[in-house]
């Protein structure tokens, strides 16, 4: 494995979950960056959701609060809208066969802002989204619908994307030490971690331990 480890991308919950509105998500968000075992930097993902908008921000003004005071860079998926208001750092769109629709986002949010390109299978939704300037292209996604569980990225597409395009790339699927590990040796710049990972195990500050350890490991 390369001295260069993977970044941690931590995909949070759905919206509505309940852990948004109770306080346990801030809390365990809180507790895990303070732990010191999260790499920097590093990336929150907020999951788009049902919640309309004063209530989707209401919930998510103190995870952002509390990540990016440590320094933990925050997106949200989908809500474009939203970022401005939220004081998020970028967004993450969702793209299914197109990529066209990042280069209206850079010309509407600027330079500044973190636009990231979700490209599920598509070589050609990413190779577009990558040439009309996202930030980073994602293989794989989070669970959609919810409750289907993370799509894990194809280890071909990262393979390939690794070793001819330039923009990084985020993986998801790296749901335990050993699948991070394979994407990692594909040559993946992110490494997407699922709520069950960091925020549902029994000690997540252990969990990110192990991660790290695994990584580190020599081939």
């Amino acid at each position: 494995m390369s001295d260069d480890l993977p970044q941690i991308l931590l995909i949070a919950p759905n919206p509505d979950d309940a852990t948004f509105t109770d306080g346990r998500l801030a809390a365990a968000l809180d507790k895990l960056l303070r732990s010191g075992t999260v790499p920097k930097p590093a990336v929150l993902l907020l999951r788009d959701g049902p919640l309309e908008d004063a209530g989707f921000l209401e919930a998510i003004a103190p995870l952002v609060e509390r990540a990016q005071g440590e320094g933990v860079a925050v997106l949200l998926e989908n809500r474009v809208d939203l970022v401005s208001p939220s004081g998020c750092d970028g967004v993450h769109i969702t793209l299914r066969e197109k990529g066209g629709a990042i280069k209206k986002l850079r010309q509407r949010l600027g330079d500044d802002l973190i636009i990231g390109a979700g490209c599920g299978t598509s070589r050609h939704a990413a190779m577009e989204a990558g040439e009309q300037g996202a930030d980073y292209i994602a293989f794989g996604a989070a669970d959609d619908p919810p409750g289907d569980g993370t799509l894990a990225a194809d280890p071909e597409l990262v393979d390939w994307w690794a070793h001819w395009m330039t923009p990084p790339l985020v993986a998801f699927g790296a749901d335990d030490p050993a699948k991070a590990r394979a994407l990692a040796a594909l040559g993946a710049d992110f490494l997407a971690l699922p709520p069950a990972f960091w925020l549902e195990a029994p000690d997540p500050a252990a969990a990110f331990t192990g991660l790290l350890e695994a990584l580190a490991q020599p081939d």
